[in-house]
Formats: structure tokens, C-alpha cells, sequence
């Protein structure tokens, strides 16, 4: 069952990585011949989204789960199934290193109580160390437990939007690749409802979508190329509200507002139907 007394629960893991699993990450994320930083060896940087990989990996990991290792494993007969990924967080501290060896100290911050019949909301923070000892980053991700209100917890705290009311600074167009994410899938988030029609449908989706934070990390990369000249390194954070899905395929238009002083706020949006992809984005660099 889960309440307020599942605030404190942790759990660690290590993941290890080399350049192979930083290119197919920025390949999965979009990366394209003219990005040469991105899929080419000689001068390697990492989209700095691959930030998050340490929380949903399932390769390269230990200990080894077949499902992202989380502190809610801990909480007795807690019912998961129909979890969906709300917002997220990364917080860069320094460079993400092309090939390491990092852990990860996964710890319950925050569980709200978001009323009659709107579920729980349950927020793990993702601290995120390099071989140094040193703190690399850290994650903050939000989900949506559709099973547990009313348990008479904090109530979810409202947060500002930081989108302008007035027309964007820049517009940039993409489109995801019909196999987005089963390329995707390959840097460790191996949800199968990304892969299987089957089971998409089983939970109530016409065919497999997009996983969230690949459309995050296709944003990262567009952000960073329009308003750092393409240096990864210069980076010190994103954040996002998940607001729709979106599938493979589908083309999108990514809105920049630049609010100076090294932050800027954006939303992507379906190309076709305007249907909001990613809302609420900040996105700070130095």
C-alpha cells in the first residue's frame, strides 16, 4: 500500500557504459550525419540527456532488473501496472564522460495525494555519481500512481508554467523515425509496450508509442544546437511535463522561448494536430 511512510526508501545501482552506448543513445534521440560530435568517435560528446539513461536502464546494470531498478519495489504489494511517467528533471553538474562506471542512489523524495479518483503522485530522486566519487547529476521523476488517493497524504504542490503567453523566439521542425523506439529501447528502457503491438493494445494504445524521454532527448539535442552552437558540455539542465503521447513517425514542431540570461522555456507540439507532446520545458545552459 502506499502512502506518506514510503518517503525515505532507497536503493542503489551501478551502470556502465562505453562510446558505443553514447552514440547509439544520441542515434536513438535523433542524432544526424551533419551532428559529427554525436555519432562519430574522434571528438565524442553525449546529448546531455543521456543523464537519465542511469534511471530506466536495464543493460549494462548491477544489480541486474529486467524493469528500471526503483525504490518502490520496496513498498509492500504495491500495484504498478498503468504507472505513467508525469514530468522529469536532470540537473548536470559536469560533463557526462564517454565511457564509465556510475551509481546511482535512487531515493523516494516526495509522495502526494492528489485527491478522489486523480491517483498518487510519487517523485524519486536520482542522485548520480561518476568513478571519481563526485556528483555528475541529478534526476527528479514524477509518476502518476492512477491506484492510491486519498490516503490522506501532501497534497501535490502547483507549479508555475514558464511558458510565455506570446508567440516563440524559434520553431524548429522534426519528425521521429518509424523505428524510434525500438532503436530506443536499445539504451536500456525496455517497456514492451514500446515494441509489441500486443501489448499496446492490451493497455489501451492503437500500436507501440514513443517513449517519453526519447522525445525529451530529441528536444535536448534540438535545444542545445539552437542555443549553444551545438556544445553538449555547456548545458546545466532540463526539465519537461510529459503532456501527450506521440508515436513513431510523427512529425513535430519544438517551440523556443529564450528568456536570457542563459534559460529558455519550450513545447513541442504534433505537427498535425497541434496535440501537446512536451510541456512546461525549461532549459538552462552557461
Amino acid at each position: 500500500m502506499l502512502d506518506s511512510s514510503a518517503v525515505g526508501l532507497s536503493v542503489e545501482q551501478s551502470f556502465t557504459y562505453t562510446w558505443r552506448d553514447v552514440i547509439l543513445y544520441n542515434l536513438a534521440v535523433g542524432a544526424k550525419q551533419e551532428e559529427l560530435q554525436y555519432v562519430y568517435e574522434d571528438g565524442l560528446k553525449a546529448v546531455p540527456t543521456f543523464g537519465v539513461l542511469p534511471c530506466t536502464a536495464t543493460f549494462n546494470t548491477e544489480p541486474y532488473h529486467s524493469m528500471p531498478y526503483m525504490p518502490t519495489e520496496l513498498i509492500p504489494d504495491l500495484r504498478t501496472d498503468g504507472t505513467v511517467h508525469m514530468e522529469h528533471s536532470l540537473e548536470l553538474y559536469k560533463p557526462i564522460p564517454i565511457g564509465a562506471k556510475l551509481r546511482s542512489e535512487k531515493t523516494i523524495s516526495a509522495v502526494y495525494d492528489r485527491g478522489p479518483g486523480k491517483g498518487a503522485q510519487i517523485v524519486v530522486d536520482i542522485l548520480v555519481y561518476d568513478e571519481s566519487g563526485e556528483k555528475l547529476c541529478l534526476n527528479k521523476m514524477s509518476y502518476l500512481n492512477r491506484w492510491y488517493d486519498s490516503f490522506g497524504g501532501e497534497k501535490q504542490p502547483k507549479t508555475p508554467n514558464p511558458v510565455p503567453e506570446r508567440e516563440p523566439d524559434m520553431v524548429l521542425d522534426g519528425t521521429f523515425p518509424e523505428n524510434a523506439a525500438l532503436l530506443y529501447r536499445l539504451t536500456g528502457d525496455t517497456y514492451p509496450m514500446h515494441a509489441s503491438p500486443e501489448i499496446a493494445r492490451s493497455v489501451g494504445f492503437p500500436k507501440p508509442l514513443l517513449h517519453g524521454l526519447c522525445s525529451l532527448g530529441n528536444a535536448c539535442r534540438m535545444l542545445t544546437g539552437a542555443l549553444c552552437g551545438g556544445n553538449s558540455e555547456a548545458v546545466r539542465g532540463i526539465t519537461v511535463r510529459f503532456a501527450g503521447v506521440t508515436y513513431p513517425g510523427d512529425s513535430f514542431k519544438l517551440m523556443i522561448w529564450n528568456l536570457g540570461d542563459g534559460s529558455a522555456a519550450y513545447r513541442m507540439v504534433n505537427a498535425e494536430s497541434g496535440q501537446i507532446i512536451l510541456d512546461r520545458g525549461t532549459f538552462s545552459w552557461v
